[in-house]
Order: C-alpha cells, then sequence, then structure tokens
C-alpha cells in the first residue's frame, strides 16, 4: 500500500508513519501543501503508480510558504471529489470532526485510540482491495 500524507507537524507525521509501519505500511510519502500534494498524486498517477490511500490533518498550508489554513483539509476533499478522485481519504485531526464523502475520520487525542482506528481502517482498506 502507499500512502500520501498531508501534514505539516514533523511530530505529528512521525508518529503516523510509526502506526503505519506496525500495521505493514511502509511506503509512505509526506507533503505539508495542497498545492505539492496534488502535484505528488498527479506525478504518481502519470508513472503508473498511484496512491492508494491519502491521510490528511485539518489545518496546513494551501502552498508552499503559504500561512496554515484551517480549512485545508476540507478544501482538499473537496479539490479530489471535483476532479473525480476515487482515492480513499482518512482525516486523521486533533478536531473530533466527521467529513462526509471520506474513508474515515479519525480523532488525533491522547485521549483517543486514534493508533488503533488507523490501523483498523488500514487493515479493512487492505482485506478489500
Amino acid at each position: 500500500m502507499k500512502v500520501l500524507n498531508f501534514e505539516d507537524s514533523i511530530y505529528k507525521a512521525n508518529a503516523i508513519r510509526k502506526v503505519l509501519n506496525q500495521c505493514g505500511v511502509t511506503k509512505i510519502e509526506l507533503v505539508s501543501n495542497v498545492e505539492d500534494g496534488l502535484q505528488m498524486l498527479k506525478n504518481a498517477e502519470d508513472t503508473g503508480e498511484p496512491f492508494d490511500l491519502i491521510i490528511t490533518d485539518m489545518h496546513y498550508p494551501m502552498k508552499h510558504g503559504a500561512v496554515s489554513d484551517t480549512e485545508a483539509g476540507e478544501k482538499l476533499v473537496q479539490l479530489l471529489q471535483e476532479q473525480g478522485k476515487q482515492t480513499k481519504v482518512i482525516v486523521c485531526s486533533s478536531r473530533n470532526m466527521k467529513l462526509p464523502g471520506v474513508y474515515g475520520c479519525i480523532w488525533y487525542s491522547e485521549i483517543s485510540d486514534w493508533e488503533e482506528e488507523l490501523c483498523d481502517l488500514v487493515r479493512e482498506m487492505e482485506k478489500n482491495r
């Protein structure tokens, strides 16, 4: 499984990578803004090696060098839907929210069992591939 993680916090990105590795996922790319991430998705499709899963936070820049946008994750999901992308999306955010049209929403918090939730979603996805 090949994963693209939209995340601008290295601490959180490393925590997500550690959980994915424990679930058997080792092909993980990190991007810190929407513009670069969309380009990575396109490049992967063009080379015939598309991403299987996108994991996104909600709060990060739309472009390299820009200030963080509190709605970047929602805007990303909307752009993907408008483009007809079928790549599954998991929202992993410190905002406890449910976003329609995504594969899963995980509350990234010290008081939630987000690690197990993420592994469960990844395992379910693997079974249904």
